[in-house]
């Protein structure tokens, strides 16, 4: 009985201690002190320059710089936003578009192109895929892509044209 009664008086602490860690791993980085090396860019100020410089800090410290343009079932443009993923290769870059949709493009290493989307034109599709991207890779990560070409939707056969460039600044790949 001794054992079930100080179980009882620990579950609240842990209760509060996982709370605890939930709400500090859970805080935004911006939110957080930051870390110094002591090197150029560790004052805040070295941050605000960088951020101007090559657009906004998002989660990982990963940019997007660059546009898409879709043509042909969907005209739109489409450019990635603070908050939303910039991850290379099948990670994939999520973008809103100039009418108010997200959508998601995966360039991989060969070229290949994947590109995924909610809008109602598009979604019956769940992919489109083509080949021929012009892949910027640093050491061996696909970074960034210059694209002009169709993908094609996975059930229908309906021609999306995708063309712009998107290149990833920094990030956990170091892009």
């Amino acid at each position: 009985m001794h054992h079930a009664v100080s179980l009882k008086a620990a579950r609240p602490l842990a209760v509060l201690l996982t709370l605890g860690i939930g709400l500090v791993a859970c805080t935004p980085a911006s939110s957080q002190p930051a870390a110094s090396n002591g090197g150029p860019g560790a004052s805040s100020a070295g941050a605000s320059s960088a951020a101007s410089s090559s657009g906004p800090l998002a989660s990982g410290e990963a940019t997007v710089e660059g546009s898409l343009v879709s043509s042909g079932i969907y005209e739109a443009t489409w450019t990635w936003q603070v908050g939303n993923a910039a991850g290379p290769g099948i990670g994939g870059i999520t973008l809103n578009s100039d009418k108010g949709t997200f959508g998601n493009v995966q360039v991989l290493n060969d070229g290949s192109i994947t590109f995924t989307s909610g809008a109602s034109e598009l979604s019956g599709n769940g992919s489109y895929t083509g080949t021929g991207a012009d892949v910027l890779l640093i050491n061996e990560v696909p970074c960034g892509f210059t694209l002009d070409d169709d993908v094609t939707g996975s059930t229908d056969g309906r021609v999306l044209h995708l063309k712009g460039t998107l290149t990833i600044h920094g990030g956990a790949f170091s892009c």
